[in-house]
């Protein structure tokens, strides 16, 4: 004989099943209070970096020889080992690195639709840094010194830097004005980043500057377009919980 189940006991089986269902890939995520706010303002940062490589010149600009110029005239031994240290971060066993201790504690927590979301971050950025790369065919300064390949414009340091940073406060960080704190912090590492590859000499100002807003873009872009689209399948009639009826008396 099959046990009844109770209005009560299939509550708390619904409750449970939503549970499950916001711990999976199609669970609920909060990354952004305002979702579409954080969306516009991805594909504005887009467009502006689209604008930035149609526009930009092969040669440097009369403010881009300035700075590195300047670069050239504050060197020191202490700033070249901190550039050198940003270089690491950004290439070869220093990049996996910080992409591990990013995406492991997401694996742990099973946070399965941030670990994607991060992940298509993290592979989209330098498949349209290269693409850019390509097109814009930008040659680097001379007498870098570190020997990076590729062309100048973007900067793939610099749009790793941003991407991940921006990353990592939309992934640890609660939406809310707490974050202000976090954004300043994400934006003194990519402007450290940005610096150092000037400083270094192998890319020109506007170069990083089209690095920090690519990764920015594709980060905002990324996650906010990753909550909305989970929201949506949320809110659709089959994925509601179901309300008890109570028998009347």
């Amino acid at each position: 004989m099959s046990e009844s189940r109770t209005p009560a006991s299939e509550a708390h089986a619904d409750l449970e099943a939503d549970a499950h269902d916001q711990r999976g890939l199609a669970g609920r995520v909060d990354f952004f209070r305002r979702p579409r706010s954080t969306l516009s303002l991805g594909i504005a940062l887009f467009v502006l970096f689209v604008v930035l490589a149609l526009l930009i010149p092969a040669h440097p600009l009369t403010v881009e020889q300035r700075w590195l110029e300047w670069m050239r005239d504050v060197r020191k031994p202490l700033l070249d080992h901190l550039a050198r240290a940003f270089n690491w971060l950004g290439r070869g066993i220093g990049r996996a690195l910080v992409l591990i201790a990013v995406g492991v504690p997401l694996l742990v927590g099973r946070r399965w639709l941030a670990l994607v979301a991060y992940a298509v971050a993290e592979a989209v950025t330098p498949t349209i840094n290269s693409i850019a790369k390509a097109l814009v065919d930008r040659p680097r300064p001379a007498d870098g010194l570190v020997h990076p390949t590729g062309s100048s414009f973007p900067s793939g340091h610099t749009s790793f830097a941003a991407v991940t940073l921006v990353a990592i406060v939309i992934l640890y960080t609660s939406p809310g004005p707490r974050r202000a704190a976090w954004w300043s912090l994400a934006g003194v590492g990519t402007a450290g980043m940005a610096w150092s590859r000037t400083y270094l000499q192998v890319h020109w100002l506007f170069d990083v500057i089209g690095g920090s807003l690519l990764g920015a873009a594709v980060a905002l872009v990324v996650f906010a377009s990753a909550q909305m689209r989970t929201a949506a399948g949320w809110s659709r009639p089959g994925r509601q919980r179901r309300m008890p009826v109570w028998p009347s008396e």
